[in-house]
């Protein structure tokens, strides 16, 4: 009558144990993994990636009813304000409307001129653009930034819904 009715497998029974030995060999690897290397100039591609320019765009509804109004925002990062390269640099807005391919999307090219002297370089790093979406479905937008050297920098895609007033 002393025996259980409840069988725990072999390979149960050690799983605890093989979970514990997982936990501290990944606590112990983990701070090497995550080391950077910052400030030693040991490290220099890390810091390639980090000082590469980025383009972040959000886009304020990504969800709204028929129609909605959405302002875009792109902002720089990586180019330095004083980088003639980029001093007001040609914008290329893309979207890309419900059943359009990327081909077909609607592009919005700002080609602003510098009309200041050349030792009075300005770099904008945020750009904002209104679209009013009418038709409902997923519509998809992207920003690109190119330098007078022709160096693009492209944003990812930014989703808006668009739904339908019932």
């Amino acid at each position: 009558m002393g025996a259980s009715l409840a069988y725990t497998p072999p390979m149960l029974r050690t799983a605890p144990r093989r979970f514990a030995v997982a936990l501290a060999s990944a606590l112990l690897i983990l701070p090497a993994l995550t080391y950077s290397g910052e400030g030693e100039g040991t490290d220099g591609e890390a810091r390639d990636k980090k000082d590469k320019p980025k383009l972040h765009l959000i886009a304020d509804p990504a969800v709204g009813f028929t129609p909605v109004t959405v302002v875009l925002t792109g902002q720089l990062s990586g180019v330095s304000r004083q980088d003639p390269n980029f001093c007001h640099a040609a914008v290329t807005w893309i979207r890309i409307d419900p059943g359009q391919s990327e081909e077909e999307g609607f592009k919005v090219r700002e080609d602003p001129v510098c009309l200041h002297p050349k030792e009075e370089v300005f770099v904008p790093t945020s750009f904002t653009k209104t679209f009013v979406l009418g038709r409902p479905g997923s519509y998809l937008v992207r920003l690109m930034v190119e330098g007078k050297d022709g160096t693009r920098i492209v944003s990812s895609y930014s989703k808006i819904e668009v739904l339908r007033v019932q």
